[in-house]
């Protein structure tokens, strides 16, 4: 039986800026997705015992159980209700991207399962029907349908490419996360007077400009997230107490990340060596050479 496969990259928001919010509750962002060669792997081939999954992970860190709530099952669910098939995948995940950390690696695969999904079954979505499944799965996936670079608006669905320049990076996850509702609602609270029931208004937030691609990297959320996380502020003092140069945030944490060139970043991680005896986990990686996104791979029989 035919088998296919499929990287499932994570990424990076070089810039995270909080706009409004919607009245749907979701907050309005204007960010800059940025894809990273660090991905999972994802096999899938039709399958006559019903819709399965099994995880393999590359170390402990990034090791999952398998839930049926898993975003690979939701999307395919997702996409034969979509086209009126019966849930016949079996899924087989290779995990490298840590989950928890603003990496977006069930996002990532989420989009992967959607395009294996939309192959194995001879292409009947085109790309805008695979955009408009994605949405309800998270705010992100539809990045990861199209990959590369791209400014997300709205809640991060509505993209457009941007002009990014290939970098190396040196990623820091620390053995803890931060709860994404928790820094948001934190984030809300202190932009509004602590009150936490109070939305982000339009009039005072950042008016998006072309300055959001700028070589600059720039969180909203990072002091929400250190209020929520102490732990994450610590790290950070932590590192440049080490002698590395100021950290940045991506989406709302835990993930910290610096970009340099690639001799430098393992210098760099040589440096903060001492992090990993404190349950820091460090890892090299660089921008995505498959742009815009990974090519599906058929594989044969399984």
């Amino acid at each position: 039986m035919t088998a296919m496969r499929l990287l499932a990259q994570a990424k990076l928001n070089l810039v995270l800026h909080i706009t409004g919010r919607a009245p749907d509750g979701y907050h309005l962002l204007d960010t800059l997705f940025h894809a990273l060669e660090l991905a999972d792997e994802l096999k899938a081939q039709r399958s006559r015992g019903g819709l399965s999954l099994t995880i393999t992970a590359e170390d402990a860190r990034s090791a999952l159980p398998v839930a049926d709530d898993n975003l690979v099952l939701r999307a395919a669910r997702a996409f034969c209700e979509r086209i009126g098939c019966a849930p016949d995948f079996a899924f087989a995940l290779h995990k490298r991207i840590p989950p928890g950390g603003g990496l977006g690696g069930g996002s990532s695969d989420a989009a992967a399962a959607l395009r294996l999904c939309n192959a194995l079954c001879g292409d009947p979505l085109d790309a805008l029907a695979l955009h408009e499944l994605a949405r309800p799965l998270g705010a992100d996936v539809a990045f990861f349908l199209r990959g590369g670079s791209q400014r997300g608006r709205g809640i991060g669905d509505q993209l457009t490419p941007a002009e990014v320049k290939a970098r190396h990076f040196l990623l820091l996850l620390p053995p803890f996360g931060c709860p994404t509702a928790a820094v948001y609602k934190n984030f809300s609270a202190h932009w509004n007077g602590l009150s936490s029931k109070a939305t982000v208004p339009r009039a005072a937030a950042y008016q998006p400009k072309d300055s959001v691609l700028r070589d600059r990297f720039e969180n909203d959320l990072s002091a929400a997230a250190e209020r929520v996380q102490p732990s994450l502020q610590k790290l950070r003092h932590r590192a440049l107490a080490l002698g590395a140069p100021p950290l940045h945030m991506t989406g709302s944490g835990s993930t910290l990340f610096l970009a340099a060139a690639a001799h430098e970043c393992v210098l760099l991680r040589t440096q903060l060596q001492p992090l990993s005896d404190e349950g820091v986990l460090l890892l090299l990686t660089q921008t995505a050479v498959c742009q815009p996104v990974p090519e599906l791979i058929l594989v044969g029989g399984a």
